[in-house]
């Protein structure tokens, strides 16, 4: 059976506020998603009959009390996923009669990423066997080394990457619901000024850490074609999971085989019957310039080596080749602890034409990545259409 391509599609999005500290808890930003995403399809809580939340170790209960909330009916499709694979696995739920309306959402309030959203334990083992905080670090760490190893190796200049910062901060300050975008502008020498988190790493150059929640509704061809606003239709996604969890480093750690994030992308391009040039607008995932550097090469948008290139050249800001993160992405829109569904909705806005001074004239086919755990560990890629 082949990718059940424009038999499904996102029709209702929806992001709450985001803020460094909400004073709201994950449930009920939870909830407020949603509803509000539904009521950007023009459907009822009772019209949903597949749930696939992206919550850290989700348990199966979590469906038990989500289908109580929407009517006590029972909830055909359930899943886990992460933004780019939740949209793909509720196309292929939806297209085979599992589910007619599949919601896909992630919210938090108050937790923390890295050593300061886990306690330390009293005594010995103070972390979880192969635990990625054994050093007590956590993604900057972990990015820096990444960052300087694809200097090293591919001759890059700091400033090449610092561009990306510069870009993403320009498009927040497009879009009034991000975080940073109300402090204006950047420079690469306010990048440069920025203070050090982790050598070569510097404050503008590192993901935020907020509250916040979103979530997107996938529906059936029938059920899309009756929703209020213009479907965005799934013409292909994949997801994979490898090794590089920030611990089982291989020992070619960038190699024109590629990972995770190749194979997804290959796949959704594969099932999509569209080329890489067809691409007006893409999500990808960034959470320091480096992966957006990597993504651009593992998605084989250009070579391995020249991501840094392809982001100094401007080809991602709008008016570019290929404008990305046009919301201000996870270093100046949200990373609100699992960003992983922004990117299918901020390119469902472009597609659905809704981005008013961030929108990408004439956007009718876009690519979203989600990953986690460096381009090697977990990805995932959708590719959408306007109708």
């Amino acid at each position: 059976m082949s990718f059940p391509s424009r038999k499904a599609a996102v029709v209702g999005v929806y992001t709450s506020q985001q803020a460094r500290a909400l004073p709201r808890t994950a449930w009920s930003l939870e909830v407020e998603c949603v509803k509000g995403a539904l009521e950007d399809a023009g459907l009822s809580h009772r019209d949903v009959d597949g749930l696939i939340p992206m919550a850290f170790d989700t348990p199966l209960s979590l469906h038990m009390r989500w289908a109580e909330q929407l009517g006590g009916r029972p909830i055909s499709f359930i899943d886990i996923g992460s933004g780019a694979g939740a949209a793909a696995k509720a196309a292929l739920g939806v297209a085979s009669g599992m589910a007619n309306v599949v919601v896909a959402y992630f919210a938090n309030a108050g937790y923390r990423l890295g050593p300061q959203g886990s306690a330390g334990q009293p005594g010995a083992p103070r972390v979880g066997d192969m635990s990625y905080m054994i050093q007590g670090a956590y993604m900057s760490p972990w990015y820096a080394m990444w960052t300087r190893r694809y200097m090293h190796q591919y001759g890059v200049r700091p400033e090449q990457l610092a561009e990306y910062a510069v870009i993403a901060r320009h498009h927040a300050t497009l879009n009034p619901a991000s975080v940073m975008g109300p402090r204006g502008e950047i420079t690469v020498d306010d990048v440069f000024s920025s203070r050090m988190i982790s050598d070569p790493l510097h404050l503008l150059e590192c993901p935020l850490d907020n509250d916040g929640g979103y979530a997107f509704v996938i529906a059936s061809e029938a059920v899309a074609r009756t929703c209020r606003k213009a479907p965005v239709w799934i013409l292909g996604g994949a997801e994979a999971a490898y090794t590089d969890p920030y611990q089982t480093i291989t020992p070619d750690w960038i190699s024109d085989e590629g990972a995770a994030v190749r194979r997804t992308a290959d796949l959704a391009f594969g099932m999509a019957g569209v080329s890489r040039e067809d691409i007006d607008t893409a999500g990808l995932y960034d959470c320091f310039p480096v992966t957006v550097a990597r993504d651009l090469e593992e998605m084989s948008f250009c070579k391995v080596g020249e991501g840094a290139e392809y982001i100094a050249a401007g080809h991602l800001r709008l008016g570019g080749r290929m404008p990305a993160n046009t919301d201000g992405g996870l270093l100046s829109h949200s990373h609100n602890g699992n960003p992983s569904g922004f990117q299918v909705i901020e390119v469902a806005r472009q597609l659905r034409g809704e981005c008013g001074p961030r929108q990408v004239r004439g956007a009718r086919i876009g690519a979203a990545l989600s990953q986690g755990w460096a381009v090697h560990g977990l990805a995932s890629t959708v590719i959408m259409a306007a109708d």
